[in-house]
């Protein structure tokens, strides 16, 4: 009993330190709240790091790199969404950032055991301290208490987080404005002593250093020999090297002693040799003494940790990482399990037999997926009909005489209806449908996050406006999904739906005759093709008459959307702008072209999240008994 009563006393002792202290923040946050919090966290990152050495590189740098930005918020773990562009897109974190899988792993297994408990940003401090100790690094407290986030900063994460080529100058002064100093600058480059990085982060320093055209000098010239091996002048960007090649997975001072070899693998690693008196005698330190330099990283680590974290009551305890809480609910695909667990099997049923009794409905399912969720994000908006208070988006330009598919949401609804009354939103059975037709044309499949509700009310000028044209700009179709959280990878990605369905002749007569109002066709389009189209599409009339989108097998979804256009063969001019206006989009379609499997894995995804474009959620909306009228 006394020594309970003295435990419960230090507790609020260290308690009242910590908020006198004003960081809020301290090891024994989680003790009462969540006491099995630290085990948790440990057997998630042991056994990630056991499948996958190069692991507790990642999530120590994901730790890192998510403190440089907005200070230790999570803000790097979410998503695009509607009202957020993700820090994951960033120069410093595309396709370098990685372990979000095992850090909802990890969030999984607390909410389980602790719903809304333990905050993303603490499991990421929490990841980064085990992911050190499992590797023979040192251990430290991690000071705990964070919470996460209300959203990101992809300026922030381009500006602020130290890059491979930064002068040391700039890399000291990034620091410094996140209150780390020099020491902690020398300290926490020991992270290097385990991980890898790719090619195109350090290639500059083996051709053309400083862009005078030779390579970096003060790097052993036999390594860069090896180097160069796998890292060649042009191509190869992604592979992979060690960054300390002697003892790859462990952590330990062979980083130092590489960097006084003049084997550093960055140009921002051995800077810190070569370019500084003050941090070549800690880099000799580090590497003469390993347990200096493990007391120094420890404490550096702490201090990283306390960049600016929002605690008490502001941001929130995200239930999902990716995602902030919104309305007190979120999507997810076992939505309907318990309420309606019959629901994905009726959407499914009516979706094939009307795929069945007419191809062309796969791809207006869709198309119609993809139109609602364009205006005000995914809430069925679409599937209403004039009324007195509502105009229709249904006759708006990108829709009239085009949207279609609406009689088989109708009859999705009334099956539903009967099976589970007012459960399933319009939102979801057009969510269901749009992957239920990519699969059943031989598309990918995916997991549906669910969960939507139905809006009140239409948005004609929003339909008008937001969705993407035949004839816009490569720009200002770019624009229109950057303002949904969608990149230019979604951009390609889901233009390749195209590789269903058809098209008006309306919708690509000026490439025919009248290109820019320059009187000529449009000369990125094959001439042949050209001619094949003018016999159906003449200069006046014939305004829908239709024309596959893919000529060679328009009913299957399949990559042929991206050969067409390297053939010359798309047949809007929204669609051909991707292989002749942009090097990057170009680049994108090739790879769609010549690699299907990746194409299906990069639509799935961007269908997931072009699906979470601000859908209504908890008390937002309604569940419409009819799609086609609000709830009287």
């Amino acid at each position: 009993m006394a020594r309970s009563s003295i435990t419960m006393l230090m507790f609020l002792i260290i308690s009242i330190l910590a908020i006198a202290n004003g960081s809020y923040l301290y090891p024994q946050f989680y003790d009462h709240s969540c006491p099995q919090a630290k085990d948790i966290v440990q057997s998630v990152v042991a056994k990630a790091v056991a499948k996958e050495a190069r692991m507790a590189a990642s999530l120590l740098r994901l730790h890192f790199h998510d403190c440089f930005v907005k200070g230790c918020d999570a803000s790097i773990l979410l998503d695009n969404s509607g009202s957020i562009i993700s820090e994951k897109g960033s120069v410093p974190n595309r396709n370098s950032a990685r372990g979000f899988e095992v850090i909802d792993q990890i969030k999984a297994a607390l909410e389980e055991a602790c719903p809304q408990t333990v905050s993303c940003a603490d499991i990421m401090a929490l990841a980064a301290r085990d992911s050190t100790v499992l590797t023979g690094g040192p251990s430290w407290e991690v000071p705990l208490g964070r919470r996460d986030s209300l959203g990101a900063s992809l300026s922030g994460s381009n500006q602020n987080i130290p890059a491979p080529n930064n002068t040391f100058q700039t890399i000291l002064t990034k620091f410094k404005l996140k209150g780390l100093d020099i020491v902690d600058f020398v300290a926490l480059s020991g992270s290097h002593t385990i991980g890898n990085a790719r090619c195109t982060s350090f290639r500059q320093r083996l051709y053309n250093n400083t862009g005078n055209g030779r390579p970096d000098f003060s790097l052993d010239q036999s390594y860069a020999a090896k180097l160069r091996q796998n890292c060649p002048r042009s191509g190869g960007d992604q592979n992979l090297f060690f960054l300390d090649p002697v003892s790859p997975t462990k952590f330990d001072n062979n980083y130092y002693k590489n960097l006084i070899a003049k084997k550093g693998l960055l140009s921002s690693d051995e800077i810190l040799f070569t370019q500084n008196q003050q941090t070549m005698e800690f880099v000799k330190q580090y590497a003469a003494n390993q347990e200096l330099f493990f007391q120094q990283f420890a404490k550096s680590m702490v201090k990283m940790g306390n960049i600016a974290p929002l605690t008490g009551k502001s941001g929130q305890i995200r239930k999902i990482c990716r995602k902030i809480n919104t309305n007190g609910s979120y999507l997810y695909p076992q939505f309907y399990d318990i309420s309606c667990p019959q629901a994905k099997h009726i959407v499914r049923c009516v979706v094939e037999k009307a795929v069945a009794k007419e191809a062309r409905m796969a791809a207006s399912l869709l198309r119609l997926h993809f139109h609602d969720c364009f205006v005000k994000g995914c809430d069925a908006s679409i599937l209403l009909d004039n009324s007195g208070t509502i105009v229709s988006e249904k006759g708006s330009v990108p829709n009239r005489n085009s949207a279609r598919g609406f009689e088989v949401i109708d009859e999705i609804k009334a099956a539903l209806e009967e099976a589970c009354p007012q459960t399933v939103s319009c939102a979801d059975i057009m969510a269901l449908a749009a992957r239920d037709s990519t699969v059943l044309t031989g598309g990918p499949s995916w997991e549906v996050p669910l969960g939507r509700r139905d809006s009140l009310g239409a948005s004609l000028s929003g339909s008008n406006q937001n969705i993407p044209a035949p004839n816009n700009t490569l720009q200002t179709i770019l624009t229109k999904f950057k303002l949904k959280g969608l990149d230019i990878v979604d951009f390609v990605a889901l233009s390749g739906s195209h590789t269903i369905g058809n098209a008006r002749c309306t919708s690509f007569r000026q490439r025919l005759y009248n290109n820019m109002g320059m009187v000529h066709p449009d000369f990125s389009l094959d001439q042949s093709y050209d001619v094949e189209l003018r016999q159906n599409c003449p200069r006046s009339g014939g305004d829908q008459n239709l024309f596959v989108l893919d000529p060679v097998s328009p009913t299957k979804f399949d990559n042929g959307y991206y050969k067409n256009l390297i053939a010359k063969r798309g047949l809007l001019s929204s669609d051909e702008i991707l292989f002749t206006q942009s090097q990057q989009t170009m680049e994108f379609v090739k790879q769609y072209a010549e690699n299907q499997e990746l194409f299906f894995q990069q639509f799935a995804k961007s269908m997931v999240k072009m699906g979470n474009i601000t859908p209504l959620t908890g008390e937002c909306g309604q569940i419409r008994k009819t799609c086609r009228k609000v709830n009287g």
